[in-house]
Formats: C-alpha cells, structure tokens, sequence
C-alpha cells in the first residue's frame, strides 16, 4: 500500500509541484515537520532570525586587508606551493593518491579554483578565496554548507537554529568560563550573528574539540600538533587562537584542500611563522622555528620518530579507502609521542574505484597497534549535523576516541 501510495504521488503531485517541493522539503516531510516543530516548542528564539540575515550578508566589504601588500603577497606563496605539491604529486606512492571519492569532488566543484592555481593568477585566486565560504570549491570543506542550503531550501533556516543552539548549549556546559566563541572574518563566513561575530555552525565544533585537545598538552613545551585531513583550516585556527602557549601545527592534506588553508590561517593569523610546501627543509629540529607548517599529505612519512605530541583527524579517515587509512595510522603509531585523538563515523562503506572493490575503515576498528597505544576513551560525537545522523544513520553514527602512546602512561 505504501509503495502504492508513493508511486501515485510521484506521478501526479511531484510531476506537478516537484521544483516548488523540493526547494521545501528538508530530507523528507516527517523530518520538515520535525525542525519546524522543534523551533517553535524548544528552540523558540524569534530574535534569532534577524542573526541569521546578518550573518549570511556579505561581509567582504567589512574586511580592510585588499591593499595591504603582506596580505596580497600570500597569494603568490600559496600558489608557488600549490604548484610544486602538484609536481612531486604524480610520483607519490598509491595510498597517499586522491582516492576516487575526492576526486569527483575536484572535478565536479574546483576546476575554477584548480585553474587559478595552475596558472598562478593571483588576482582570481584572490578574489575566489576571499569568498571561499561561498564558493562551491568549499562544499566538501564544511565551508560552503549552510551558505548553499539556505539559499536553496527557505525552511532551512529552522534546522539551522536549531542545531546551532543545539551545540552551544552542549559547549557551554563543557567550557563552563570558556564559552565565548571566536571566529575570524576571513573568506566571507556564514553564520549566526552572535556576540558581535558571525559564528558559523562548525566554529562551535571546532572550539568544543579544541578544548579537549588543549587539555592533553598542558606542561608540555612547545608541543608539536599534527592534524591530517584538516580542510580549510578551522580546527587548527581554534587551536592555535585558544592557546596561551607557543606550539607548532602541523597541517596535512591534499593541495587543492591544503591551498585554501593556506590562505583561512595566513590571512587570520598574519603574525605567525609559516612554512609551506618547497619554502624550505621540514626538519624535527627546526619546527620551533614556525607556528603553522602546511604540507600536502604525502610528506607525512618525511616525519622523523616520536616528533608529535598529538594526532588529530576528523571526519576523514572513515572516508578514505582502507589502505589508505591504515597506511596512515602505521606512520602515526611510528611518529606520534603521546596522543592520538580522531573523531570519525562508523558506517562501513564499498564502492568500485578502477575496478576494483574498495572499502573503509569504520572508526570503531581505526584502532593503532594495541601494542603501543592504550585506547583512553570511546563516546559518542554529539556535535554531529542532521544530515549526517541520516547518512550515517543515528546519532551516534559518530565516536570520540583518544589513544595514548605506551611509553608515556604512567
């Protein structure tokens, strides 16, 4: 009967009205229904919504760095970088290749961007990366997420208060004191207006994850983070503006992804030290030299021994191919000196890449050899979007977990 009545709906009212339903709709009507709903009985703050209007204006206009010669410089930089990481990219080993899932992405979303990098033209690099939160180069990037569903669903904005005031109320009952939330101007952000600041959904959960990973280097000079996969930057800018000591980052991905970092953390954080890709030798010793190093992901095993204090990885690793990810976690249980901390879903998946059958790792069996890693805590991710409880299915689709290296428990 079910399928009876779905089918008559498809040929008579989605043929009709299905432009004019899918711009409403939200997932499906139960969960429509659902949001709405959710606003009006516990969410309920009406004088969010002019935040809302405020938050997703343009902000360009707001941001006084276009003719400051050290901002524009950066363009070049990035785009040198950008160009010799694509140079030594072809002779890279398979596991650190683009897998097929990302590279669709690249081709389907970045080609502009792709080309402004490729042929070094700073002043459409420039203008792209000034609105990267905007830009549909960022939709893989968490960047660009809410910017493109509020334009083209109107009810969206309902599930976007919603689970707005969802995180805050879950960080404020963790950071206590620490609760007040920053984010920089920087690329045109989307966001609820709050406090004075447009902070974007996302912001909430980098600030909740950095106070977890904060707490693990307390005592420990000049600690060495390393994030793999750390998109355009917004983890690893939490971090470094939250902290009250001197540290060096260590930020790893693709190019592409690794070239709009580049730019969100030069450009919000102009008085640290940079080192990016070809700049110069990425030697152990020589880290306390820079605050920030940018490095496209194949540079990982270039990482001498027992040189990190702290692996960080969010929402990546359960999306690669498992060679992939397990090659990865061989050189973290080789580099890392104290902690590794990830943050992944645990959906298996399969897919077909060159014809061969590829799997995940799913996050609960991410686990570092037993052997040098003592597992300190699994829980459930709550920070986790609607979207995602969906395609993951559940709210706790997504863990927590924190390992520690064996030679450091006391």
């Amino acid at each position: 009967m079910v399928n009876i009545i779905r089918t008559i709906y498809r040929l008579t009212a989605y043929r009709l009205l299905g432009p004019f339903i899918d711009a409403i709709i939200l997932f499906n009507i139960s969960y429509t229904v659902s949001a709405i709903f959710t606003y009006l009985t516990e969410t309920r703050k009406l004088k969010a919504m002019p935040s809302i209007r405020k938050g997703f204006e343009d902000h360009r206009i707001d941001v006084g760095l276009i003719d400051n010669p050290e901002y524009t410089a950066i363009f070049k930089r990035i785009g040198d970088a950008y160009n010799k990481a694509k140079a030594e990219q072809k002779n890279i080993p398979e596991p650190y290749r683009v897998g097929i899932l990302w590279q669709r992405n690249l081709d389907d979303y970045c080609a502009d961007l792709i080309t402004a990098l490729h042929g070094e033209d700073v002043m459409q690099l420039q203008t792209l990366l000034q609105n990267f939160h905007r830009e549909k180069f960022s939709g893989g990037l968490q960047g660009a997420v809410d910017y493109f569903h509020m334009k083209e669903k109107p009810l969206h904005k309902y599930l976007f208060l919603n689970t707005w005031y969802k995180f805050y109320s879950m960080y404020q009952d963790v950071a206590g004191s620490r609760s007040k939330l920053t984010y920089p101007m920087v690329g045109n952000p989307v966001g609820l207006y709050h406090d004075g600041q447009v902070i974007p959904l996302d912001a909430i959960r980098f600030h909740a994850s950095a106070i977890g990973a904060l707490s693990l280097l307390e005592g420990i000079s000049k600690p060495v983070i390393c994030e793999i996969g750390g998109g355009f930057g917004g983890q690893a800018h939490t971090i470094l503006s939250s902290s009250g000591s001197s540290i060096t980052y260590i930020l790893l991905d693709i190019p592409e992804v690794l070239a709009v970092a580049s730019y969100f953390l030069m450009a919000s954080l102009p008085e640290k030290r940079f080192l990016l890709y070809g700049e110069g030798p990425l030697y152990p010793e020589k880290f306390e030299q820079y605050d920030i190093i940018l490095m496209p992901n194949f540079v990982l095993p270039k990482l001498g021994d027992e040189t990190v204090d702290l692996f960080l990885n969010q929402a990546s690793f359960s999306e690669m191919n498992s060679s992939t990810s397990q090659e990865y976690l061989s050189q973290i249980e080789r580099i890392c000196r104290r902690y590794f901390m990830h943050i992944n879903h645990n959906k298996l998946f399969v897919w077909n890449e060159a014809g061969k059958e590829i799997t995940n790792i799913p996050s609960t069996q991410l686990i570092p050899s037993p052997s040098r890693f003592k597992k300190m805590y699994q829980y459930p991710w709550l920070y986790t979007r609607p979207v995602e409880e969906i395609y993951y299915k559940g709210p706790e689709s997504y863990f927590a977990f924190l390992y520690v290296r064996r030679s450091t428990v006391l």
